[in-house]
């Protein structure tokens, strides 16, 4: 198996606004190592725990077909598409009815549905190609023809989804932790409704600062895992110009209780 990334996140799980609060720093001086930093822990949280936090797409690559398929980093939002090479060695797209989309396992995975066979495919290394949509949040701005776009297109019709943002002030009339039902899907835009079928949201402003959106039965990024990035960019942060032998010992705070939900593929 080789997997790939197919779309980068647009965001990290703390705002530059967030971190920055959080180190007590209030000028713009080290903006651009900080931000670096965040990168730099976000990456390591992510390939500590095998997941992806904000929402991204892959490709996985596989020699031939299996039976479960397990597409790693979760959680896994959708499969895009299965394609495969034939026979002939030429590119195909496997219809759905040959596979099921299992997005509760975690990880998630896609495996051949009952009563299916796999097709022959062409005898040559990433013979299958899956793409795939992982991540618990995205960005989005608002406006006030009610329209959210999303940085990343990953929500349907009729998902429940919650908001959030950095700064306590989401888009009027937005509230942090009410459940609202996608509508008006449109590529990278949604609007929101209170119940399914309702009206859509009248939005009243843009809001200020980075707004998030995820799925409401997972929540956005889990508070742990936004609390470790924080502190493994403090202790970076702090200890920036030193390169004694007692900073390469492992980050202090516990950071990895709090990164709890490891997984193996």
């Amino acid at each position: 198996m080789i997997v790939s990334p197919y779309l980068s996140p647009v965001a990290n799980p703390v705002s530059l606004v967030e971190m920055k609060l959080h180190l007590r720093v209030d000028n713009s001086t080290d903006d651009s190592l900080i931000s670096t930093l965040i990168n730099a822990a976000t990456e390591w949280c992510e390939k500590y725990e095998g997941q992806s936090y904000m929402m991204r797409s892959y490709k996985v690559y596989l020699d031939h077909f299996v039976n479960e398929m397990i597409l790693p980093f979760p959680p896994l939002i959708s499969v895009s598409s299965v394609q495969y090479y034939d026979s002939s060695g030429d590119l195909q797209t496997l219809s759905t009815d040959y596979y099921t989309v299992d997005t509760d396992s975690f990880p998630g995975r896609a495996y051949l549905t009952f009563g299916q066979s796999w097709p022959a495919t062409y005898t040559m290394p990433k013979s299958v190609i899956i793409t795939y949509s992982t991540g618990y949040a995205t960005t989005f701005t608002a406006a006030t023809s009610d329209i959210l776009t999303l940085g990343n297109a990953v929500f349907a019709a009729a998902d429940i989804v919650r908001v959030k943002t950095d700064q306590s002030d989401l888009p009027s009339p937005l509230v942090v932790g009410t459940n609202y039902h996608v509508r008006d899907v449109s590529g990278s835009t949604i609007k929101l409704s209170a119940s399914v079928g309702g009206a859509a949201v009248d939005i009243l402003d843009a809001g200020t600062g980075t707004h998030v959106i995820g799925f409401a039965s997972r929540g956005c990024v889990p508070e742990r895992v936004r609390s470790a990035i924080k502190l493994i960019v403090g202790h970076l942060y702090e200890h920036r110009e030193q390169a004694g032998e007692v900073k390469l010992d492992t980050l202090p705070f516990g950071i990895n209780n709090l990164l709890m939900e490891r997984i193996f593929v």
